[in-house]
């Protein structure tokens, strides 16, 4: 605990509360990017997917 107050006597409150935020968000942020990461995957394939039907069809 003390070491958190040297921290923000030194630096500032902001920029401490900045930078414990940006440590706990991260593992949410990752999390997201995996999850937009396998959605474009997955919209790719459905795309594919599709084009490949709608070719099928016209034969």
């Amino acid at each position: 605990m003390e070491q958190l107050f040297n921290l923000i006597s030194t630096y500032g409150f902001p920029m401490v509360l900045s930078i414990y935020l940006l440590i706990r968000l991260e593992t949410l942020i990752r999390g997201l990017k995996e999850s937009i990461d396998t959605l474009i995957i997955l919209s790719n394939v459905e795309s594919a997917e599709l084009r490949r039907l709608k070719k099928e069809k016209e034969l």
